[in-house]
């Protein structure tokens, strides 16, 4: 006879069984032939020449996607390991590294750069009123990592645009602001490449080789992409000067120069299976096999909220049509910002939760990483002018279809 408690006992078992084969369920992507056929219908009404999306979860499952050709004029089917622009997508790499650097108490988050970074920290912030003034708050690595220093771009403020630095002495355009007062995303992160190079004695190139794209494995991630790999690079385009015409294809797929000065806000060429080795480690909790590159307190520091009392609003942004950075639809008023990226703080249509951090590039190249659902994203096409729908459009509908078992 089977005891009564046996019985119980076998009956909890399946009910555990049953609760994590559900649990496994709904958290497994759609299928790759479901995704395919589900995206092949979207992309014939599209007029991009190719494009490249993953997705990738906590479970070890991941769904590529691929859509064109890497040399868009001839036969070659685009693959996971071609190299792409990545441009504002470098950013994360070097925030990364500026991280690493306070990890080893070489710098501070919240130290005043006057006396490191004078180059920097004197140049004169240009006011409304178009006088030129100098600042009187410390400029620290938080606001350089959150854009609230006062630097920006000359396409995403006016008066940065008219600006002449034909005779400027400084390294980089006036400030607009005090630091740590108002949100202007511009040459910040480009700061924090200088201050790797000078703290670490090392030029970004070579930091990012030794420390970060070295250990995971990202060797196709270059500033100066090595003669063997250029023939890996897609080609990319613009849509003109309004940024609403069809893509023309840029000449100069494979740069001719090499460069001698690294850009911590852009510059880097890497591929999409390069790129998701990063995803996936912060998405771990810095999990990559034998391999450590930032500490778990560190990494859980990267997604927290930076800005209280300053406004993400961008109703009236400035922003140049044909090149960046028309923010509408990404960055939201309820908006805040990491020490890594954008903080997306609204839950999305297709389920992505709320708190996901976020950037692209200029050519139209995005990531997330989902910590509450356990995913990350990506997908890289090749134009600008930066954010435009007929990429983020279709990354929606990727993410749609990868979120569907998500609850």
């Amino acid at each position: 006879m089977i005891h009564r408690n046996t019985i119980s006992r076998f009956v909890l078992f399946l009910a555990i069984s049953s609760c994590n084969a559900y649990t496994e369920q709904i958290n497994l992507f759609p299928s790759k032939e479901n995704v395919v056929v589900q995206m092949d219908s979207i992309m014939k009404k599209s007029d991009l020449p190719g494009l490249f999306a993953m997705a990738l979860n906590k479970d070890g499952d991941r769904i590529e996607y691929t859509y064109g050709n890497a040399i868009w004029n001839e036969n070659t089917p685009i693959r996971t390991n071609n190299i792409f622009r990545i441009a504002s997508m470098t950013k994360l790499l070097t925030s990364i590294a500026a991280l690493q650097l306070v990890e080893k108490d070489s710098l501070e988050l919240d130290q005043d750069l006057s006396t490191l970074m004078p180059e920097m920290t004197s140049i004169p912030i240009l006011t409304d009123e178009k006088e030129l003034i100098k600042g009187v708050n410390p400029i620290t690595l938080r606001d350089l990592l959150t854009h609230t220093s006062g630097f920006g771009y000359f396409f995403t403020d006016s008066l940065l645009a008219k600006h002449d630095n034909s005779d400027w002495e400084y390294e980089d355009s006036p400030r607009r602001f005090e630091s740590g007062t108002k949100f202007l995303y511009g040459s910040s992160t480009d700061w924090v490449g200088k201050l790797v190079e000078k703290v670490s004695g090392l030029s970004l190139e070579d930091y990012f080789r030794n420390q970060i794209s070295g250990p995971l494995g990202m060797d196709r991630t270059w500033f100066n992409v090595p003669d063997s790999l250029k023939n890996e690079i897609v080609s990319y385009g613009e849509r003109g000067d309004d940024g609403t015409g069809e893509i023309a294809e840029i000449p100069n797929r494979v740069p001719k120069d090499k460069k001698q000065n690294y850009s911590g806000g852009g510059g880097l060429f890497s591929s999409p299976e390069d790129y998701s080795k990063l995803l996936s480690y912060l998405l771990n909790d810095g999990i990559h096999g034998n391999v450590s590159i930032l500490e778990k307190e560190t990494i859980d520091q990267l997604f927290e909220k930076q800005l209280e009392g300053i406004s993400l609003d961008i109703t009236d942004n400035y922003f140049q049509p044909n090149l960046c950075c028309d923010f509408r639809g990404l960055i939201k008023p309820s908006s805040n910002w990491s020490l890594i990226g954008l903080i997306d703080t609204e839950i999305t249509s297709y389920g992505r939760k709320k708190d996901t951090v976020l950037w692209g590039g200029a050519f139209n190249t995005y990531w997330y990483i989902d910590r509450e659902s356990g995913v990350a994203a990506c997908i890289f096409t090749q134009y600008f002018p930066f954010n435009h729908f007929s990429t983020t459009s279709v990354f929606n509908r990727f993410s749609e279809l990868i979120y569907e078992n998500y609850h």
